[in-house]
């Protein structure tokens, strides 16, 4: 007896490593050595998750190169996309294998943090509060404000190599004041923000603390 549904899931693999293939092939990278157990690998990744954006595969494909030392070709990959193209080189720091790229996915995949230029500002990474899922229990007061202290100390990652030199956006806090009691709710989590970063910085003998910048005021 066939198994039809083995035999799907194989035919969606071999559909997934052959785009990846035909997308190193272009990019001509497909003769490094890592480049089979990454396709493979990836194609595995991108069956269980068939949704998966453009701009989120192309970071995991240039974590994988990262991950085996060869940012050259990480760096081929980040280029060829559009979404990432400007900002090569802020990505490019984040995915070498010396950052915690599994606790971080989430925030880069859903592009809830992200490196932006400013004009005022230059290059920042931005955390998004907008599009980060909150629950009926994180919207009380006290947990709102320990939420915000998980995601800033999981941000404060991507300045491990700058020893803390650089600057934190915030996009979308107005979204979060309305759950927060007493007189100016913004500058109440702002300096939140800035006091768990300075910690981070104390923790890990940083040189200083990234700054605090309000992107959508």
């Amino acid at each position: 007896m066939i198994d039809t549904h083995q035999s799907r899931r194989l035919e969606e693999r071999q559909l997934w490593s052959g785009y990846v293939q035909h997308l190193f092939q272009t990019l001509e990278i497909n003769d490094r050595a890592a480049a089979p157990d990454i396709t493979e690998s990836l194609a595995v990744f991108c069956q269980q998750n068939t949704r998966m954006p453009e701009h989120t595969l192309s970071l995991l494909m240039a974590r994988s190169f990262c991950a085996t030392g060869d940012a050259e070709a990480a760096g081929r990959i980040l280029r060829h996309d559009r979404s990432h193209r400007p900002h090569a080189e802020s990505w490019l720091e984040v995915l070498s294998s010396e950052y915690p790229f599994p606790e971080l996915y989430p925030l880069f995949s859903s592009r809830a943090l992200r490196p932006q230029n400013l004009t005022s500002a230059g290059s920042v990474w931005v955390l998004d509060l907008d599009k980060i899922r909150l629950t009926d229990a994180d919207r009380h007061e006290l947990i709102l404000f320990q939420t915000v202290r998980v995601l800033t100390e999981k941000v404060s990652s991507v300045w491990k190599k700058s020893s803390g030199q650089g600057t934190l956006g915030i996009k979308g806090l107005a979204r979060l004041t309305k759950f927060v009691r007493g007189r100016q709710p913004a500058r109440q989590l702002t300096g939140h923000i800035h006091d768990v970063l300075a910690l981070r910085a104390q923790k890990n003998g940083w040189s200083a603390a990234p700054s605090v910048l309000l992107v959508d005021l």
